[in-house]
């Protein structure tokens, strides 16, 4: 009876140890510096507000040529085939997804509108738009 007593006792004395040594290796002192570091960085002025007493020189233009957005290309077609609706990518020979939803979970005008095809850009919009009209 000795013996289970004795092993209870060490099983208790090592659990409790390591879980001490794992609570004194979980405190992180330097990351604590570094976010005071980080909140007194913050709180300083730009170097080329230093300087000047104008307000527009804080902010310097690295890259000053005009970006104009392109334009989105449709990419994705959603079709009704079969009583189906089916995504095909911009070519119209690679079928991207069958969803196995029937077309005649759809109002009427929405079922003529996938009989011809209608075109998305993104996979996103396509389950956007099915959301809408599933739920």
């Amino acid at each position: 009876m000795k013996k289970y007593v004795s092993c209870f006792l060490f099983f208790l004395v090592l659990t409790a140890g390591c879980l001490v040594s794992l609570f004194v290796l979980t405190i992180d002192p330097p990351r604590q510096q570094a976010a005071e570091v980080q909140m007194t960085e913050s709180v300083e002025q730009p170097a080329l507000a230093e300087g000047s007493g104008e307000e527009e020189m804080a902010h310097l233009v690295l890259n000053q040529e005009a970006v104009e957005p392109e334009p989105v290309k449709d990419s994705f077609c959603l079709v009704a085939e079969e009583g189906y609706l089916i995504v095909y990518d911009d070519s119209l020979a690679t079928v991207n997804l069958f969803t196995h939803m029937p077309l005649s979970d759809f109002p009427p005008v929405e079922q003529e509108r996938l009989m011809e095809g209608i075109w998305f850009p993104t996979m996103a919009e396509i389950f956007s738009y099915l959301e809408s009209y599933t739920s």
